[in-house]
């Protein structure tokens, strides 16, 4: 379960994690009661990744401009989401901008601390920069001081820095977390860190433990026009981040925290600057069509430099099992004698590099060209079945690809 950010600023609060004045709204309306000063940032509080370069982000300085502001984000749907809430808060001046996160690494069954001198919004600079530190045994402050300092922090920052992971360290364990991070935390030219925005994921699992969640959860009552737009939407299906135009991989994943653990944990199968794009799944558990994921395939064949895909979602997900139907109705049965034909004419200078594969009653015209598809599943006995298509199941029984 994850939480949006105002659930998840309650939870660092709890723990000492300093956060800005805030107010949680159902309307524009309630801004005439607003109890914090101006200037403030209005944050549309939803769980679609990239608001604030779609307009989901906005700074205000007085009730009349908020007001207007507030309408345009409530009615602003982004990747199909609109906001039941919108987040104001007061603005904070930083000097700059760090990612931390915590995730629980389940093949070695401890948790990862994650940072980078790079936080904010922009991906690529944030993956290009980012440093993980497995935690072996007990955790001591002595990890946050090595990250922060792995990360080329200096001076006072290290321990300001490192204060604020023992303390998301303290709440990960002590509210069965699957994940807390905080992206971007602020620092000032004083050295004082401020979260500035920050995601929670909830293990369900451990929520009969933690009855005070279900309570921090409960939706704010929205209004009813904005209430009829959201429950009669179509909600979202993927967002896509473009991380590296000359790499050669796209990594399809259940979230981007989960994504950037994939690119550092996953080393053997891809690296890091190979990442050229990321389709992250919104909606994990959602009734999924071939005809959703068709989009995603033709997104990726489009992208001419991709030559390998990671799925990289839970085992049981039903989007490795659509994704193979359409690899199968695309790919001709003979696949692997094409594939190493035009493999060959594609390295050369004047080779093709598409083919157009005509129709039959079984496969479906397309434009293909050689791309390996890797996908998380159970049991060796499904490799028979994908023996003829670029398939190869990553089977995570012995922790091995097979």
């Amino acid at each position: 379960m994850d939480l949006l950010e105002y659930q998840a600023k309650k939870l660092f609060q709890r723990v000492g994690i300093p956060v800005l004045p805030s107010q949680p709204l159902s309307s524009a309306s309630e801004l005439k009661s607003l109890q914090i000063p101006y200037p403030v940032v209005l944050k549309s509080q939803v769980m679609a990744s990239g608001r604030a370069k779609l307009g989901g982000v906005k700074f205000v300085s007085n009730t009349i401009d908020a007001i207007a502001a507030c309408q345009s984000i409530f009615s602003l749907a982004i990747e199909k989401e609109y906001p039941k809430v919108v987040l104001a808060e007061s603005r904070y001046n930083t000097q700059k901008e760090v990612f931390l996160a915590i995730m629980l690494d389940y093949k070695l069954k401890k948790p990862v601390i994650f940072g980078s001198a790079q936080g904010g919004i922009n991906i690529e600079e944030l993956l290009t920069s980012l440093v993980c530190c497995p935690v072996e045994d007990e955790y001591s402050p002595f990890y946050g001081r090595r990250l922060a300092k792995t990360m080329g922090l200096k001076g006072k920052t290290i321990n300001a820095v490192s204060n604020i992971i023992d303390k998301m360290y303290q709440l990960f364990i002590e509210q069965d977390l699957d994940m807390i991070e905080i992206n971007p935390l602020g620092i000032n030219q004083d050295g004082a860190v401020m979260a500035l925005d920050g995601k929670i994921r909830v293990n369900d699992y451990g929520l009969p433990r933690h009855p005070e969640l279900l309570d921090l959860i409960k939706p704010i009552q929205s209004s009813e026009t904005y209430q009829d737009i959201y429950s009669s939407l179509d909600k979202s299906f993927y967002s896509q981040i473009n991380v590296n135009n000359d790499g050669n991989t796209a990594l399809i994943s259940a979230s981007i925290d989960k994504a950037i653990f994939t690119i550092n944990n996953t080393s053997k199968i891809i690296k890091k600057d190979d990442v050229n794009s990321c389709f992250i799944i919104e909606d994990a558990y959602n009734k999924i069509t071939s005809e959703q994921i068709n989009k995603i395939f033709y997104q990726i064949i489009k992208r001419n430099n991709i030559t390998k895909v990671l799925v990289d979602l839970p085992l049981e997900h039903q989007f490795n099992y659509r994704l193979i139907q359409v690899i199968s109705k695309h790919y001709p049965s003979d696949f692997s004698h094409w594939s190493n034909k035009n493999e060959e004419r594609g390295d050369r200078p004047t080779g093709t590099r598409f083919q157009n594969i005509q129709s039959n009653q079984n496969k479906s015209s397309f434009a293909l060209r050689k791309i390996d598809w890797m996908i998380k599943t159970k049991g060796d006995k499904l490799n028979n079945q994908f023996s003829n298509l670029p398939i190869t199941i990553i089977n995570i029984i012995g922790d091995k690809i097979s």
